[in-house]
C-alpha cells in the first residue's frame, strides 16, 4: 500500500542500474523555496541567498520495498531533484 504524502512531500521517479538491469526508483523529499537574495543596492536591503534545501525522506522500488540509497545517489538526485523541482506549483512535473 502507497503511503500517502504529507502537505511538503514531493514524488520524483529515478532509475537504478542493477545486475538484473534497471529498477524504477520513487524518491520522496521536501525542499524549501529557494530566495535568491539581494547582493545589491544600499546595505540595509542587501541579504544572502537562502533555501532550495532537498531532504530525502524515502526511496522505494516499483514493489513498495524500502531502498538505501548510496552517497552518490543522494548527492546526484539532490541537484536533479532541485533543477527539475518546479516551484510554480509545488510539484513535480515532467
Amino acid at each position: 500500500m502507497k503511503r500517502r504524502l504529507r502537505n511538503d512531500e514531493h514524488e520524483w521517479t529515478t532509475y537504478r542500474e542493477t545486475e538484473d538491469g534497471e529498477v524504477e526508483l520513487t524518491v520522496t523529499y521536501t525542499i524549501t523555496p529557494y530566495d535568491p537574495g539581494v547582493s545589491y543596492g544600499p546595505p540595509e536591503s542587501c541579504y544572502p541567498a537562502e533555501g532550495g534545501e532537498v531532504e530525502v525522506v524515502s526511496v522505494t522500488d516499483e514493489d513498495g520495498n524500502v531502498i538505501e540509497p548510496t552517497t552518490a545517489e543522494l548527492k546526484a538526485w539532490d541537484t536533479d531533484i532541485y533543477e527539475q523541482h518546479d516551484f510554480g506549483i509545488g510539484r513535480y512535473s515532467d
